[in-house]
């Protein structure tokens, strides 16, 4: 636990062992992530001040407000953690990739994280008529 008025900061462990894992980012962020590596890492921290040392986590909470209210979202920090389950989840992945994805042990926990996508519907109902047109549902098609 990091202590605001603490004059010194300390990195925690994750909760559990499976929070120590690496999660595949999504080939059109990593430009986002090497432009911000090449001109705002620190040497030690990914995210560092301004003379590369480690920020508070309180400060990068400050800086998503920021960000948030300047293009005019009402979304807290935590759920951009259930957007990325969610959207994940339109990919049409199984639960299980799902729960792998982000170290979930049980269903609850991964289903917590999933939330219905807007329009998603009307693509399930597309697939639908996709099935019906092959005259045998039985005989799933390789892509919807």
């Amino acid at each position: 636990m990091e202590l605001l008025e603490a004059p010194r900061k300390f990195e925690k462990d994750p909760k559990s062992d499976a929070g120590k894992r690496t999660v595949t980012t999504p080939p059109h962020i990593l430009p986002l992530v090497e432009r911000h590596a090449c001109e705002y890492s620190g040497t030690v921290c990914f995210v560092a001040d301004r003379n590369g040392r480690q920020v508070r986590g309180n400060t990068i909470y400050q800086a998503f407000v920021r960000a948030r209210d300047r293009v005019g979202l009402t979304i807290a920090f935590h759920d951009l953690r259930y957007t990325g389950q969610s959207l994940a989840a339109a990919t049409g992945v199984s639960l299980v990739d799902l729960k792998k994805r982000l170290r979930h042990s049980s269903t609850a926990a991964a289903q917590r994280y999933m939330h219905a996508v807007e329009g998603r519907d009307a693509q399930i109902a597309d697939a639908l008529s996709k099935l019906a047109e092959r005259g045998d549902a039985s005989r799933l098609p390789r892509t919807f």
